[in-house]
């Protein structure tokens, strides 16, 4: 309980005494202080009362000890109310402390006679430590020198009081002595502990540092190589039918070039960024008119979404200072984030205010998304920390720490508050100033724009925004084709890499198409395709996790699948290939190890055809894939065994016994075996004929009705045709 206390006080303190650009080191400082004021504080009122019930005829000594702790009382509630600039109080208060325990000791007729008060200086020294600035300690023993110095100059004209006898003198020296140097000790362990811990903190910190750029790097990778992936496809493609392609393919050539080009400049950002290389230029305007026409942006993809994006002020025009460039950027990732993690039909909203008296203002962007684990939010702002998450698992990791750099540039803060589930809600607070020239339009004139080209280069600070809305030609197309075509899903959230992967292999393949591994998953169910070619980082749900629940599923164990990811290190393959990948492909795709692939694949499944089709017992194997069909097999075909009989048992009760669709139990077994059901049971019904007539007695008759023919001319026909015979 005692250890629970001391944490949640802890933590207390940590957001009492935190200020924007405070370090770790710095914040553990400001606590280490602030505990040590209140045990002086405490300390000297303790001895106070102490001295008024023992000996109160030392009433210089107890006033000392109550100015004393009320100073430091003084002290603790100046540094909650103003942690930042608390550098300055708390120099001025240990001044103030030297000057008091001066004219103490001068009252006491001396340092001989001070009952040991000149401990108070030094400990006083001690305390300034933790503020790791050199000079406030030095600067505190140069103070106690010289005080020092002048009292011992001052001794011949100082007359010691008749209530310091020799005997209480050297009482309070003595307590005095004990006290404060044991109390230096303990604070001085203190202080050496904490620095050990937060030695440890920033070994984890570097620790988190490092495995966050490994992330970082992962993920860049994958955000270059989708791009690269359509860029170099459409070039083919262009290459090769130029006049089917030339119009659409600079298209997406161009389109994706800029989101390379945003990548590119968000990593120079982030360059320059610690290098203090980027500079502030303030323009005064009516911000408001300005944040309406950076919300307004985002219009039509909310719309296409069903998203209800609102921008709210106060509806009065609002005249201050402002970054333009840097507000379009802090904007354009919160507001694009916010889209991001929200699922169609919410809410995001962006709502102004004045706040302080006028001295701050707010800008605040609400949304009813999928929320943030409290866990995640004292990271969210670090640079390369990633919240990993089904709606969006793309990006690089430090949209929101180049975001909190610039609301720094403007001086402000920026902070958090989300519940998972419900939503997040980012604030942001910028001190008002008027001190640039006018720049804005009258007022009653229309919003404040800038150029298309400003806005590209400020949102290239950010996040590359996707609208995750996938084309309705895309989704609506039917696996169109000849029969006789194997039929392709392609699951892939990125609607250019289809349509790409659409023009090459159409001519091959039925396609279907999928925009997640959700309606992936959905959409293998329905139509149970001939194999399945999947990116790795969707939406809802990923194709790793796609391929164990298709490898898991007795419907979709048989189905090839083909990874498709921008991860290309040898890990991401291994992880793929465990968990059941048929085969993995690093983007960007070469078209013809693509149509390789798939090929052998098709051709694989011609082998189980051929081990699926005969009627005779099943050879053993060794791989776990091919075992799990010879299951399903083996159980399809003492199902139909077991009801050879029953002439009218048919593929509704197949499908009921094996808890199956008629669809799914169709193309299933098809898949497999290249025979329909019905095909498969007459044949299999034929084979047991042929063994009860030649290890029987049985007439042609009886084996007939005993196999489930009605008539003896139909299964004479059926019979012939299967054998010859």
């Amino acid at each position: 309980m005692k250890s629970k206390g001391l944490s949640k006080l802890n933590l207390w303190l940590k957001r009492k005494l935190y200020y924007p650009v405070c370090t770790d080191r710095q914040l553990q400082g400001n606590i280490t202080v602030f505990e040590k004021h209140i045990f002086l504080s405490f300390f000297a009122l303790m001895i106070a009362i102490a001295l008024m019930i023992f000996a109160p005829q030392l009433t210089i000594y107890i006033q000392y000890m109550i100015a004393f702790s009320s100073l430091y009382a003084l002290s603790l509630i100046l540094q909650l109310l103003f942690p930042r600039p608390y550098m300055v109080i708390h120099t001025i208060i240990s001044s103030t402390m030297y000057l008091m325990t001066f004219y103490a000791i001068i009252l006491l007729g001396g340092i001989p006679t001070s009952g040991g008060l000149i401990f108070a200086g030094m400990s006083n020294v001690l305390a300034t430590i933790p503020r790791q600035r050199t000079w406030l300690p030095v600067s505190m023993f140069s103070l106690f020198c010289v005080l020092v110095v002048l009292l011992v100059v001052l001794k011949p004209w100082l007359h010691v009081p008749d209530q310091i006898t020799p005997v209480i003198n050297s009482i309070l020296w003595m307590t005095m002595s004990i006290i404060l140097t044991g109390g230096a000790l303990a604070f001085v362990l203190q202080f050496i502990r904490q620095q050990r811990k937060l030695e440890e903190l920033e070994a984890i910190h570097l620790k988190e540092i490092n495995e966050f750029k490994d992330r970082f790097f992962t993920n860049i990778t994958h955000e270059f190589r989708t791009p690269l992936t359509i860029i170099k496809g459409m070039g083919n493609l262009i290459k090769a039918r130029p006049g089917e392609w030339m119009g659409t393919g600079l298209q997406k050539i161009e389109a994706n070039s800029d989101i390379l080009l945003r990548l590119v400049n968000q990593m120079l950002t982030l360059a320059k960024t610690e290098a203090g290389a980027i500079s502030v230029n303030f323009v005064r305007r009516d911000i408001n008119k300005y944040l309406a026409y950076l919300v307004e942006q985002f219009s039509s993809e909310a719309l296409r979404r069903k998203i209800d994006l609102r921008f709210t002020s106060a509806g009065e025009p609002f005249e201050m200072d402002f970054d333009p460039e840097k507000l379009m950027h802090i904007i354009t990732n919160l507001v694009s984030n916010a889209l991001n993690y929200t699922p169609d039909g919410g809410l995001v909203e962006v709502t102004t205010g004045v706040m302080d008296n006028g001295k701050m203002f707010s800008i605040r962007v609400k949304d009813t998304g999928i929320g943030i684990e409290r866990e995640h939010l004292d990271h969210l702002f670090d640079r390369f920390y990633r919240v990993e998450h089904q709606l969006s698992p793309g990006g690089t990791g430090i949209g929101l720490a180049l975001t909190k750099e610039m609301v720094l540039l403007l001086q402000g803060t920026i902070s958090v508050d989300s519940i998972k589930g419900e939503g997040s809600e980012f604030t942001v607070l910028l001190p008002v100033s008027r001190n640039a020239p006018f720049s804005g339009t009258p007022e009653g004139a229309d919003l404040i724009k800038v150029t298309d080209d400003q806005y590209e280069k400020a949102s290239s600070y950010g996040e590359p925004f996707y609208p995750r809305q996938f084309p309705e030609e895309l989704l609506s197309v039917a696996a169109a084709g000849p029969a006789k075509l194997p039929l392709l899903l392609i699951v892939e959230d990125s609607s250019d890499v289809v349509l790409y992967l659409q023009a090459i292999l159409k001519y091959e393949y039925r396609i279907e198409v999928a925009g997640n591994g959700s309606t992936g998953l959905e959409k293998a169910l329905e139509v149970i395709p001939d194999i399945i070619l999947s990116d790795v980082m969707m939406p809802v749900m990923d194709g790793i996790e796609l391929l164990e629940k298709v490898k898991n599923d007795i419907r979709t164990s048989h189905i090839p699948v083909v990874i498709l990811t921008a991860k290309a290190d040898i890990d991401s393959r291994l992880i793929g290939l465990e968990r059941g990948a048929d085969a993995y492909l690093a983007k960007p795709i070469d078209e013809r190890e693509l149509h390789i692939q798939l090929k052998n694949l098709i051709n694989l499944r011609k082998k189980l055809h051929e081990r699926y089709a005969s009627l005779e017992k099943l050879p053993k194997t060794s791989d776990k894939y091919i075992q799990k069909e010879d299951e399903f097999m083996i159980k399809v075909r003492q199902v139909l065994e077991a009801n050879l009989v029953k002439d009218e048992f048919g593929v509704s009760q197949i499908c009921s016994e094996l808890s199956v669709s008629r669809a799914q139990l169709y193309w299933k077994f098809k898949s497999l075996s290249n025979k329909t059901i019905a095909d498969y049971f007459k044949s299999l019904r034929l084979y047991k004929a042929k063994e009860l007539l030649l290890n029987t007695d049985l007439n042609v008759k009886e084996v007939t009705y005993i196999v489930g023919f009605k008539n003896i001319s139909h299964f004479s026909r059926e019979f012939t045709h299967e054998f010859g015979k």
